[in-house]
């Protein structure tokens, strides 16, 4: 059976709370600590094999509160850069990290990740040789 890779929860809850400085267990609704865990949830989907329980249970929550999580980052994501920006930052540096274990366990995934970077670079690229340019 393939996992989705062999990066551990506890690894992705360092990371998100490192580089978030907050402790993602603390029973409280700040908004900081919503979307901290929000992000942490979704890295964990995309990059463990726990299930919701797991995850949930990491951080002192019930599953439901993991899927209402995900429902939370997919909603901020459209609004927010600034979370945008500290997801893509922490998921690249898992990639970069684990990029070993990512190939061995799910090309797909590590792919498709390096694929969207790559885009997202040729999207700025664009945007600032149309500014140096004055094209509109």
């Amino acid at each position: 059976m393939k996992t989705k890779s062999s990066i551990d929860i506890v690894q992705i809850k360092l990371a998100v709370s490192k580089e978030l400085g907050l402790n993602l267990s603390k029973n409280t609704r700040n908004r900081s600590y919503v979307y901290g865990r929000a992000i942490y949830f979704k890295l964990c989907k995309e990059f463990s094999h726990a299930t919701l329980f797991e995850i949930g249970k990491s951080v002192g929550r019930e599953h439901a509160s993991v899927i209402h999580g995900l429902n939370v980052f997919d909603m901020i994501a459209m609004y927010n850069d600034s979370i945008i920006n500290v997801y893509t930052k922490l998921r690249d540096r898992l990639v970069k990290d684990n990029e070993e274990s990512l190939k061995k366990y799910n090309e797909e995934i590590y792919y498709k990740i390096k694929y969207e970077k790559l885009l997202a670079e040729h999207e700025e690229l664009i945007e600032k040789i149309t500014k140096v340019s004055g094209v509109v």
